[in-house]
């Protein structure tokens, strides 16, 4: 229970239909701008929990799961960009904390399930866990589609169907204080807006190449100086270190002769950028590790699906090919614009609407 609506709707779902409801708040960060405290992890979000917990008659708890979200979110989002990629942290979240260490307290209370407010609807049946998009605006499917089968088994999703209205409309009914509560939109540890103020807080060794804002002017080194070049080899400028970009930048760029450019390449091991075209930004096929498959019978050959590069865009048609080693090569329909490594790939069936599996995109070609 995050303190806002959604995750107390969830609960208070889960009371009326007979389960023995435990509710628990994660306390993953703190704020270090009296400001900040209240978009996401702050003492009233702490205490908007409680009282609805309160109100449905179930006990809560506020966990300190500070150190796994350092270690498995943070860190890992400040290796990321170090390394040239865009992460998102909000997988890993689920991945790591709500579907990992959540589930490993979980089952010391013997708890069955463990339950979000996500929208996004699961289904389980004889032959495993089925993940499907919410049909509607606010649909969160593509966050979670890096869960596997195990995870998902033991997840519930009572907002599977719900538009936000809806959602507020239960809030109401069930006397939920949270029922017009303003929710976060923002990357909950990345205070003022500018990612680059996490960076310089959790310094990382650049050349580990482990595993979208753009950045604003002002802010502060995230890694040594190199060369910006253009696609055809010719130096234009110097950068302020890698992690300050991403694919798809056009502000901040410095001035090339054929009009506008934009970050095309981001090269870790040469801490180079490359800029070019906005033609230069459309890939026809990606490659990707971390490979999580939810539904591998799925899988034979050359599969046909829907794919979505990152959170918020359109799935587009394309073939999926698994690949010895492990790793997923996606062959698009239609070329898609500003590829980017770091970022999630859902994997959707033809239909658009069951989730299949993901993967982490690692080059765009």
């Amino acid at each position: 229970m995050s303190g806002g609506v959604d995750s107390a709707v969830a609960a208070g779902l889960l009371v009326e239909a007979g389960y023995d409801v435990v509710g628990v708040t994660m306390k993953m960060y703190t704020p270090t701008k009296p400001a900040h405290a209240k978009s996401c992890c702050g003492i009233d979000d702490f205490d908007d929990a409680r009282r609805s917990a309160a109100v449905l008659g179930i006990p809560h708890y506020v966990l300190n799961f500070e150190e796994t979200f350092r270690k498995n979110v943070i860190q890992r989002f400040a290796e990321e960009y170090a390394s040239g990629r865009t992460p998102n942290p909000c997988v890993s979240c689920n991945n790591f904390v709500k579907l990992g260490t959540l589930r490993e307290y979980a089952d010391r209370l013997g708890a069955e399930f463990v339950a979000t407010g996500h929208y996004a609807k699961i289904e389980h049946r004889e032959d495993g866990p089925h993940l499907f998009r919410n049909a509607h605006a606010k649909d969160q499917a593509y966050a979670l589609a890096q869960l596997t089968p195990a995870q998902l088994s033991r997840l519930l999703l009572p907002l599977g169907d719900f538009d936000k209205t809806t959602t507020r409309e239960h809030a109401k009914r069930l006397n939920l204080s949270v029922h017009n509560k303003t929710e976060s939109q923002d990357i909950c540890f990345v205070e003022g807006g500018d990612y680059r103020e996490v960076l310089a807080r959790f310094p990382t060794d650049s050349s580990d190449t482990s595993c979208h804002t753009e950045p604003s002017r002002g802010a502060e080194k995230t890694s040594s100086l190199g060369n910006i070049i253009t696609s055809e080899g010719e130096l234009v400028g110097a950068h302020t270190g890698i992690a300050n970009y991403t694919i798809g930048q056009r502000r901040g760029l410095p001035a090339s002769n054929g009009g506008i450019r934009y970050v095309t390449r981001i090269d870790a091991t040469t801490n180079t950028i490359v800029i070019g075209r906005e033609e230069e930004l459309l890939a026809s096929e990606l490659t990707a590790n971390e490979v999580n498959l939810i539904r591998p019978e799925r899988f034979n050959g050359k599969t046909p699906v829907m794919a979505a590069i990152r959170y918020r865009s359109l799935p587009t048609p394309a073939t999926a090919t698994l690949q010895t080693g492990g790793t997923l090569t996606l062959q698009f329909e239609r070329p898609q614009r500003s590829v980017t490594p770091g970022q999630l790939v859902a994997l959707y069936d033809q239909t658009n609407e069951e989730v299949l599996g993901a993967a982490t995109i690692t080059e765009a070609r």
